[in-house]
């Protein structure tokens, strides 16, 4: 009685050029008949198409194109997170650029309120002119920003400190019920100082992903 097992060591040395043990045709009538061993004949057939091995010079080796469908393989996702970034730092750089246009205006718009803060006394005078000067100063560190994002972590310190102390001064204005800070001089540099980390991320998330996986012994992840 020829058991399964002596037919599959036929078939897979059929399969890798070797002379088989049993004779082809007692092999192919086994075959004919048993389901088991047909189905490890049809997926060895598969993988062996799959992997394609060609005889070059008398020993086994790859395919020519091997390397360029393994470098193929793993090109895809850098090109795609490549992509994504190029994408993500497009959107925060327009995004510093209108902001940045925003804040310009508003400090033109207060300029008016000097001539108006003229009128009053000399330290409301003073303290108008140096929020226009603020804002107007802010408007051009986006546009630095924007043009060049690698200046964005020293912009940062700038402007996340003016929304820490400002977000500060708003809380304790809401809990004293004062009225005097305007709702939009917190919301300002908040919305800046997002637009600022959204893009040094875009910028430079690639990098400190690589980093993670060096620091992870793990080289190969993107």
């Amino acid at each position: 009685m020829i058991s399964h097992d002596e037919i599959q060591a036929c078939l897979s040395a059929r399969l890798d050029g070797e002379q088989p043990s049993l004779d082809d045709a007692i092999v192919d009538a086994h075959l004919a008949q048993c389901e088991e061993c047909a189905a490890f004949w049809e997926q060895a057939l598969s993988l062996s198409q799959t992997v394609r091995f060609a005889e070059v010079d008398g020993n086994v080796a790859p395919p020519s194109d091997l390397a360029d469908a393994i470098l193929a393989g793993v090109n895809d996702p850098w090109h795609a997170m490549m992509q994504r970034r190029q994408v993500n730092v497009m959107i925060g750089r327009a995004a510093l650029c209108a902001i940045a246009v925003c804040w310009i205006v508003w400090a033109i718009v207060g300029v008016v309120g000097v001539g108006e803060a003229l009128a009053q006394t000399p330290e409301v005078a003073a303290a108008t002119l140096m929020g226009v000067a603020v804002r107007f100063g802010v408007g051009l560190s986006l546009g630095l920003a924007s043009w060049k994002p690698a200046q964005i972590p020293g912009i940062v310190l700038i402007v996340g400190t003016m929304f820490t102390f400002t977000l500060g001064f708003a809380v304790l204005d809401a809990v004293q019920r004062i009225g005097a800070v305007a709702p939009m001089t917190v919301i300002a540099p908040g919305i800046a100082l997002l637009a600022l980390a959204w893009t040094w991320i875009a910028d430079k998330g690639v990098a400190m992903r690589r980093a993670w996986h060096l620091l992870n012994a793990d080289p190969t992840g993107l």
